[in-house]
């Protein structure tokens, strides 16, 4: 092969793993050992014990295991069952593959959801080690408090950007390292939390701030859970897209970032019940003591720095999709990326004390996008797609609807977002209607999905809009949109 051609490749090569061009499998750096180490390892970071910490506000133990672990699984499940396919099948990046479902300009509004998740969960789960950090400082004498914590939140987000610069191959390498120290650290955690207190002392402790009915509690902790499962949308495709088979795109992501988040979830729960507050970086030091809690922070610390550049390289990725960033080279866009995150370290508790609001609102964003997502793909377009429709920016392209927006679309997820809040407020978390029974996210999620359905089936088809039963044969592309 000549030097021009050899070259060629590899800039397509740099420009599939730090851009938006498909990923062709011989690319994926996932195989099922993997993507289950670094499903895990994005799993077991601290908003684990943060969310479990939520739910201790609410409800006891029997109740709270049930609803997290239900609400996780739940919650990844639906996020996942649509992307997961469509972006490992296409190697496509998850934004590129909204746009045959809400448009090439709407998928834009879907993109603003998308970055504020990746920054603000890297932002919570970086302020909450820097504050574990100030309390081991406080612990052996030394000074510990704000200042602190915003010294290790600046120092995370370097080395979050460091790791993300060097790619995805970083990024797997680490995780397989850090997995076996996080289960380890996990059982560690329940080993002395059971150890010290027993299964029926656990039982007796009261929620730290009980709703104002068990039912709405029970509901809440749900919701939680819900809404930690449905927070990982935005990472399904980044994920699925250097997976190696549609089986490793789907089952693993239910295992780890559903199943494992869930129980994992319990020790934040179990943890905060029995001292009495949310927060795991208070939590931590009192159950396994100065030595063995400084070990699980610092190991849970490792999963942190993993997470967060995972985040963060799936929303620097996401920025692509705005033109002032497209030539920007990796290390440029990257670091336009953490602009946000500085708020953090500014003002770290202000931000971090309501974490709660923001897990709900996780909810109310990708609940009825997931629904709206699995039933264009699965329904309506009976999983096929054409790429280079994808990165058309004609009018006449598959994918552009009405003025570059699928109207029922876009819709149905902002009905499904208002009957959430309308449901359960998630900061003064004010309950109407039928949620004792229904939840608020199973109404945000059906209703939207059964409204599209009708809408797709019965408007956008007859109307040729969408490119529902179009080729996907390639395309010659007149306006590209990369």
């Amino acid at each position: 092969m000549s030097e021009p051609a050899v070259d060629l490749q590899s800039r397509l090569k740099d420009e599939a793993l730090v851009g938006r061009l498909p990923l062709l499998h011989s690319e994926r750096e996932y195989s099922t050992k993997g993507i289950l180490a670094t499903g895990f390892t994005y799993a077991v970071a601290a908003w684990c014990f943060l969310i479990g910490g939520y739910a201790a506000n609410v409800v006891g133990a029997v109740q709270g295991i049930v609803a997290v672990i239900a609400g996780c699984v739940i919650g990844v499940t639906l996020s996942a069952a649509a992307s997961a396919l469509a972006c490992n099948r296409y190697g496509l990046e998850q934004i590129d593959y909204t746009k045959s479902c809400f448009g090439q300009r709407g998928a834009k509004i879907i993109l603003i959801f998308y970055v504020v998740n990746q920054i603000g969960w890297t932002g919570m789960v970086l302020v909450m080690f820097a504050r574990g950090v100030s309390n081991v400082m406080m612990n052996v004498g030394l000074p510990g408090g704000e200042w602190i914590v915003r010294g290790v939140v600046l120092l995370g987000i370097v080395v979050c950007y460091w790791i993300v610069i060097r790619g995805v191959h970083i990024l797997n390498v680490f995780n397989a390292v850090v997995t076996p120290g996080l289960i380890i650290a996990t059982l560690m955690l329940f080993y002395v939390i059971f150890r010290h207190d027993g299964w029926h002392q656990i039982l007796a402790k009261m929620p730290l701030a009980p709703a104002s009915d068990s039912k709405l509690g029970y509901v809440i902790a749900i919701e939680y859970g819900l809404g930690a499962g449905f927070s990982w949308w935005p990472g399904i495709g980044f994920l699925t897209r250097n997976t190696d088979t549609q089986r490793n795109s789907l089952y693993p992501q239910i295992i780890t970032m559903g199943l494992g988040m869930g129980i994992v979830c319990c020790t934040g729960l179990l943890g905060g019940l029995l001292y009495r507050t949310f927060d795991p970086a208070e939590w931590m030091m009192k159950v396994a003591g100065p030595i063995l809690g400084t070990i699980a922070l610092m190991l849970i610390a490792i999963a942190n720095v993993s997470a967060s550049a995972m985040m963060m390289y799936t929303a620097s990725l996401g920025l692509r999709h705005i033109r002032i960033f497209r030539a920007m080279s990796w290390k440029t866009l990257t670091a336009c990326a953490f602009i946000p995150v500085l708020a953090y370290a500014i003002v770290p508790s202000r931000l971090y004390d309501n974490g709660s609001a923001f897990l709900a609102y996780n909810a109310t964003m990708f609940a009825p996008i997931s629904g709206v997502v699995f039933v264009d793909y699965i329904f309506l377009r009976l999983q096929k797609i054409n790429i280079s429709q994808i990165f058309e920016d004609d009018p006449s392209g598959h994918y552009w609807f009405f003025g570059g927006f699928n109207i029922p679309a876009l819709a149905c997820v902002v009905a499904g977002q208002c009957l959430y809040v309308w449901l359960l407020d998630p900061v003064s978390l004010t309950a109407n209607g039928p949620v004792r029974m229904l939840t608020a996210s199973g109404p945000a999620v059906g209703l939207p999905m059964l409204v599209y359905y009708l809408l797709g089936r019965f408007w956008l088809l007859p109307a040729n809009k969408g490119g529902f039963r179009a080729s996907t044969s390639p395309i010659l592309i007149r306006k590209p949109n990369i």
